[in-house]
């Protein structure tokens, strides 16, 4: 197996290498699905700990007489390699620590990729198999002298045995899987898989959702994609969009966590458990930087929270949501909500708004923060008066010019319901400065001659 596909090395190195687990540069992969599930942790008694920790180059010794293609001198590449990969097994099954889990993927992935360089250099599975039942037996037996010679009882050999049959088994099947993996897709990249998860992620996908299909892409092809790109899926996604004006924020440096940094602007997806310390390490990173922040979500629905998160960047911009440094999407879901089709918005501004958008600018703000204080409250003019700060007759002033616009229609109750949300959506925008709404009414009154 070459570590360089294309260089050139000593016909030494050649030979011992030619038909070993490979462990080149290539990206760690992953196949769907794996054959078996990890096996449940478990802590191996101290006693046996000692006997495995000692099994590694005996083991190794037993696979390269056995195994004619995996033969080659102590010490050399191959026999590095599978030394290796053994001591990492044995360890991680060993390991009882809180980093667990962390170990035992790292294991796996390298079991994936040794199965994917076999075939890559053109062997079929049946080395891979041979090693690992050469490797089962050779600890099968040491570790029944090793019970002899201790006086263990048999129940516990039988435990010890079963369990690590199971964690060989896994093991296995990774092997296997990496195999697959390379005859489905042999010009297969690590970075290609991570690109190729997020654009099936990104909002360009997942923006339109179909009332009648089920929200977010299809979980099967997102495992899939999630186990070539090597991103451990989690049970609940935060989306995150940081915003930037001098130099970009650097990406997040974890397997856990996917990014893209856009022309001004930091895309992350992260694991809803690292999302506090992912937001502070952000915001804190510059000053010229807002990081939005999405509720966390299915992974299947990433796509989606990342469109949350945009839309909130540019509802600050427009003046819709408060430009604090840390915009939280969960306090401004009914600014997402109304904003998420901006054209059917300004169809009905320029529908039910009429009346106003006929008005001179400043009877229109005042008109039309009096309207949607009634609209959301239906409290009287006094209580409309303190709201907003003005003599309730003043109020009542409005009102009257208010019938005088809308007359009949402030009894229709679906139009009621249409205008709140209109006015919700639509005045916020008026107040930050956004002109188009009353451009698009004067075009429409004052066609070209």
């Amino acid at each position: 197996m070459n570590h360089d596909r294309h260089g050139h090395r000593g016909a030494e190195e050649d030979e011992n290498d030619a038909h070993s687990p490979r462990d080149d540069g290539a990206a760690p992969m992953k196949d769907a699905p794996v054959v078996l599930p990890t096996p449940p942790a478990r802590v191996a008694p101290h006693a046996y700990r000692t006997a495995l920790l000692e099994m590694v180059e005996p083991v190794v010794a037993e696979i390269s007489a056995a195994v004619p293609a995996y033969r080659g001198r102590v010490g050399g590449r191959r026999h590095q390699l599978m030394s290796m990969a053994t001591s990492a097994a044995i360890r991680a099954y060993l390991d009882t620590s809180p980093q667990q889990v962390s170990a035992r993927r790292k294991v796996d992935e390298l079991f994936h990729r040794m199965g994917w360089g076999e075939a890559q250099d053109g062997h079929g599975p049946e080395n891979l198999d041979l090693a690992l039942q050469v490797a089962t037996r050779a600890v099968w037996r040491r570790l029944a002298d090793y019970a002899v010679l201790r006086g263990y009882s048999a129940e516990g050999l039988r435990d010890e045995t079963d369990a690590l049959v199971a964690y060989i088994a896994h093991l296995r099947a990774e092997l296997l899987a990496g195999h697959r993996m390379w005859q489905r897709d042999p010009y297969y990249d690590g970075d290609q898989a991570r690109t190729r998860l997020w654009e099936l992620l990104s909002p360009g996908t997942t923006g339109r959702i179909s009332p009648l299909q089920p929200l977010g892409v299809e979980s099967a092809t997102l495992i899939e994609l999630a186990q070539q790109a090597q991103w451990p899926v989690p049970e609940r996604v935060v989306a995150i969009a940081v915003s930037f004006h001098g130099p970009p924020p650097p990406p997040p440096q974890s397997e856990a966590v996917l990014s893209s940094l856009e022309l001004d602007r930091l895309l992350v997806l992260c694991p809803a458990e690292a999302e506090d310390e992912l937001i502070s390490e952000l915001a804190g990173s510059a000053t010229d930087r807002r990081v939005v922040v999405s509720w966390p979500v299915a992974p299947e629905e990433s796509g989606t929270a990342l469109l949350w998160t945009l839309r909130a960047l540019d509802l600050v911009q427009l003046g819709a949501i408060p430009p604090t440094s840390v915009v939280r999407c969960s306090e401004h879901t009914t600014q997402l909500w109304l904003h998420a089709e901006p054209s059917m918005r300004r169809h009905l501004c320029q529908d039910l708004l009429e009346p106003l958008l006929a008005e001179s600018p400043n009877s229109r703000e005042i008109l039309s923060a009096t309207l949607l204080t009634w609209l959301e409250t239906r409290d009287s003019a006094p209580a409309i008066a303190a709201r907003l700060d003005v003599h309730p007759q003043t109020v009542r002033y409005r009102w009257r010019r208010i019938n005088e616009l809308f007359g009949e229609a402030l009894h229709d109750p679906e139009f009621v319901v249409q205008m709140t949300l209109v006015l919700k959506s639509s005045l916020p925008l008026w107040k930050g400065g956004d002109q188009s709404d009353f451009k698009l009414f004067r075009d429409a009154k004052e066609p070209e001659l």
